[in-house]
């Protein structure tokens, strides 16, 4: 057998490897995810007669605390049990020396919990995806009358509660919401006032809510669950983007905080991400 290791994938090395997850696939009638366009390394495995027996990347990361890698890799179904993707994780490990590894796996088999067991890795945690169907009512007509366009292609639509929002079109797609506490009529919103954030992301008919958060100072009463609501309002109003039918998100299963407040808001979970700490 022969291990090619590489940074980047040819375009004959692309297609075998989309050819390995198409059986792998059709195997376990899954949707295996490779990273071939974010990877940082490459580790391909290949028979005697050339075959792709194994295929396999890392990703590298760091935050302000620690560096680690995530690695993703697939064995064709008929070729497992034969050594392959050991062989090819003892090549990987010269690259991570004492650097944290974890395996992000979804809907995992049997083969593949069998393969972390005899690497000893172990549960380190779950992400879920999380998916919530807006209300079909247009409701467009009405939210565009209590909104005020302004030059700086930002709004403010109408909203009940402690909370009104603004929204700045940030290009391609993106759309930032701040949220700030009702007072009067004061415009535009004093930074003293501003209780949060968030951000949308626009593709087809669905919208990603990612990077929500509530001023450190203002959490604890009920905020949070107030901005939502409002900003699921404000899609089923179609603003700041007509004819999202669709949100979804990403949240770590420790923070069971959100993932309750999403629950209670609708959102249902629709895959689940496991990571295993090796």
């Amino acid at each position: 057998m022969n291990i090619i290791r590489t940074d980047r994938l040819s375009l004959i090395q692309r297609e075998k490897v989309c050819r390995l997850l198409e059986e792998c696939r059709n195997g376990e009638n899954a949707a295996p995810f490779f990273p071939l366009e974010d990877g940082d390394l490459f580790y391909l495995l290949f028979m005697d007669t050339k075959e792709l027996a194994c295929a396999a990347a890392l990703s590298f990361f760091a935050d302000p605390a620690v560096s680690y890698a995530e690695c993703t890799a697939f064995t064709r179904p008929d070729l497992r049990r034969n050594g392959y993707f050991s062989a090819l994780f003892e090549r990987l490990s010269q690259d991570i020396e004492d650097m944290d590894l974890y395996f992000p796996v979804s809907a995992p088999c049997e083969g593949t919990l069998a393969a972390l067991a005899s690497l000893e890795a172990v549960h380190d945690r779950d992400e879920y995806k999380m998916e919530l169907e807006l209300d079909k009512t247009d409701k467009k007509e009405g939210a565009k009358a209590g909104a005020e366009e302004t030059g700086d292609r930002t709004a403010k639509p109408a909203a009940s509660g402690r909370l009104g929002v603004r929204w700045e079109d940030m290009g391609d797609g993106s759309f930032l919401l701040s949220f700030y506490l009702k007072k009067g009529k004061e415009r535009p919103c004093p930074s003293s006032l501003r209780a949060g954030s968030c951000c949308l992301f626009f593709s087809s008919d669905s919208a990603c809510f990612y990077g929500f958060e509530i001023k450190e100072s203002l959490r604890g009463q009920g905020l949070g669950k107030e901005a939502l609501l409002l900003t699921l309002s404000l899609l089923e109003g179609g603003l700041p983007v007509p004819g999202c039918k669709r949100i979804f998100l990403h949240v770590s299963g420790l923070n069971t905080a959100a993932v309750s407040l999403y629950r209670k808001a609708g959102f249902q979970i629709s895959e689940i991400l496991s990571y295993y700490l090796y």
